[in-house]
């Protein structure tokens, strides 16, 4: 008998979208976990650096979140304050959007949900 592992790959996808006056819009889909932040976040760190007075994360198509995520997202809002810029998270769906709330995220930044 023999045993084969599958290494699952959890899937995270982000699209940049620029806007006029200042502000970047990006959206994230997928799963935001500790597999998944090691994945995007150079790139997020990196399509967020620098220019802009705000940055817009759309994260309609998160599907889950946990506290890996949840501390990149803060991580994320340190940096673009620290670049001058104002990050707001937007179209947060309900079982992400808990995770947000239970942890206190929309009370650091601004958040809409769906």
């Amino acid at each position: 008998m023999t045993s084969t592992s599958i290494a699952r790959i959890t899937p995270i996808h982000l699209t940049t979208e620029t806007r006029c006056g200042g502000v970047r819009g990006l959206a994230l889909a997928g799963e935001l976990d500790l597999d998944t932040v090691a994945r995007i976040e150079p790139e997020l760190m990196l399509v967020t650096a620098g220019g802009g007075t705000e940055v817009v994360l759309d994260l309609a198509g998160l599907t889950f979140c946990d506290t890996s995520g949840v501390q990149l997202l803060l991580r994320l809002h340190r940096r673009c304050a620290a670049d001058g810029a104002r990050l707001r998270l937007r179209g947060i769906p309900r079982r992400p959007g808990r995770v947000l709330r239970t942890l206190g995220v929309d009370r650091a930044i601004p958040c809409s949900f769906a």
